[in-house]
């Protein structure tokens, strides 16, 4: 359960200062499974445990995450939704499943929003196909979820503004404001409603791809929002570079405390022009070591959670 903010400011910082915020969240699948890890086996068999057949936790859980960030919750599932083997395919009917059986007993206003996703079978053709795929649906969650922006006095203005997207509270659409605000008119304050909930696996690898794709989306508009750029004006090169090294960065630190290894950031390095066997080795060693720490040390690394949670035995 991992909540990720991307915070943009307008600089200088003065009374006036302008600030825009958009969260996303990333977490586990919601139903009680589990991996017997192995060292003849890297990817060990997903058992499905039916301990919960009106699916209780799972609806505490989007409960929770409904009066955390409001509605609608978007649920963007990662996972494979086609294998010779049945294993991620288990998980991934059972939680289409599940989400369906809550919705009976929702309004429909406030129904989950259950997207799969199929990760491997877009990046199989090449980075860019699956970072298109992607890049659909999340502009369509944060035309749906928006983004907060704090918005200007009415007697502030940004003559060197370009263009700005609004949310339109009432019919939740985005639209485009005049290019530059009238004088003393200033800009209204917004605010995030909902939340982009992410999940593959482990959360880790495919996870961090999308939600770079929502925070590159986002970006664009937090840019609009402040002035800085206008509502045709695609984002730099230079720019794209640097969010992508913050969501590679992300996703190290993530990976390396949750899985022992750096995050296999393939998608995201062949974006950057990075030379793909340089790539692929480097996901190999990563996918080793990963292995060993699933296998060796993560007996030693649960206990002391437990420990720091109180629930070691």
């Amino acid at each position: 359960d991992v909540e990720t903010e991307q915070i943009v400011c307008a600089e200088p910082w003065d009374e006036f200062g302008q600030i825009s915020s958009v969260v996303q969240h990333r977490g586990s699948i919601p139903l009680f499974w589990s991996q017997e890890t192995s060292i003849l086996r890297p990817k060990p068999d997903i058992i499905l445990h039916r301990h919960d057949p009106t699916y209780e936790a799972t609806r505490l859980h989007f409960q929770n995450l409904s009066v955390r960030y409001g509605n609608p919750t978007i649920v963007l599932n990662l996972i494979k939704t086609v294998e010779k083997k049945p294993r991620e395919t288990i998980l991934c009917h059972e939680f289409a499943n599940a989400v369906a059986y809550l919705n009976h007993a929702l309004p429909k206003a406030n129904h989950l929003k259950f997207i799969h996703c199929d990760f491997h079978m877009f990046s199989k053709r090449n980075s860019e196909s699956i970072l298109e795929q992607l890049g659909s649906i999340v502009t369509d969650a944060l035309d749906l979820v928006g983004f907060y922006y704090s918005g200007t006095s009415p007697t502030h203005t940004n003559d060197e503004g370009l263009g700005n997207s609004s949310k339109d509270q009432e019919n939740g659409q985005v639209k485009s404001d005049e290019c530059r605000p009238h004088e003393g008119q200033g800009k209204k304050r917004r605010f995030q409603s909902g939340i982009l909930r992410s999940n593959c696996i482990d959360c880790l690898d495919r996870t961090n791809v999308a939600q770079y794709a929502f925070g590159l989306a986002a970006f664009n508009r937090q840019l609009q929002a402040l002035g800085l750029y206008g509502p045709q004006v695609d984002l730099g090169v230079h720019i794209v570079a640097k969010l992508t090294a913050v969501y590679e960065s992300m996703g190290d630190a993530l990976a390396i405390q949750y899985g022992g290894s750096a995050a296999h950031n393939t998608v995201l390095s062949d974006r950057q022009g990075r030379w793909r066997t340089t790539t692929q080795l480097r996901k190999l060693f990563r996918s080793i070591k990963r292995h060993y720490n699933n296998v060796y040390m993560d007996g030693e690394k649960q206990d002391g959670i437990n420990i720091f949670l109180g629930h070691f035995r």
